[in-house]
């Protein structure tokens, strides 16, 4: 997608993230305007469940099916062996080097949740087709930073980077909730942004 539309697709998660509903329509709608695909935006939609919650996915997708009205979405079958599979090949290729050591940090604080990050998170949810990790990754940015998860961000600012992410392209997408008002956000993730650059 080129800038124009990422910046409509952040736009939308960011309102269905912090549950306005208001501007949510708005930029769906310039969203089906603009022919951005009922894919992509289903894909985002989907994936904030991750940081934002279940509400904010299922309300977000009952607004994106409001604006496109009924889609054929064609359910991935349940595979928890290629979900695992396809989930550990992509958080190694995100947290490279420090995969290993972030695995077994995981392991001793809940074996469960280790596994479900790998399964749930990275399998099952980031991993699908239909929208680049690129882009899922800059969705991730700007939520995590609209909840001030520190550590959390960081890890995922050091993955984006690792998968080829620009630091403009980073900036721009932090840019967009100052745009939106969240200065506080804004203010969190660029300073953040600051400090690991500078170290």
């Amino acid at each position: 997608m080129n800038n124009h539309s990422i910046n409509i697709l952040l736009s939308i998660v960011i309102c269905a993230a912090q549950n306005d509903q208001e501007h949510l329509m708005e930029y769906l709608r310039k969203a089906y305007a603009e022919g951005i695909s009922h894919e992509v935006l289903y894909e985002a939609l989907l994936q904030i469940h991750l940081f934002a919650g279940f509400p904010a996915s299922i309300e977000g997708l009952n607004a994106l099916h409001s604006i496109y009205g009924d889609q054929h979405v064609q359910m991935e079958q349940s595979d928890s062996a290629l979900f695992v599979q396809r989930g550990e090949h992509l958080c190694k290729e995100i947290y490279t080097t420090v995969y290993d050591k972030m695995m077994q940090r995981m392991q001793n604080i809940s074996p469960d949740l280790a596994h479900w990050m790998i399964l749930d998170g990275y399998g099952k949810t980031l991993s699908r087709p239909g929208l680049p990790i690129q882009d899922r990754e800059l969705i991730n940015l700007v939520i995590l930073a609209m909840g001030s998860w520190k550590q959390q961000f960081i890890s995922h600012l050091r993955g984006s980077l690792n998968i080829g992410i620009s630091l403009s392209e980073i900036h721009n997408a932090i840019d967009i909730l100052r745009k939106m008002g969240n200065i506080p956000a804004y203010d969190f993730a660029y300073k953040i942004i600051e400090e690991y650059t500078a170290s």
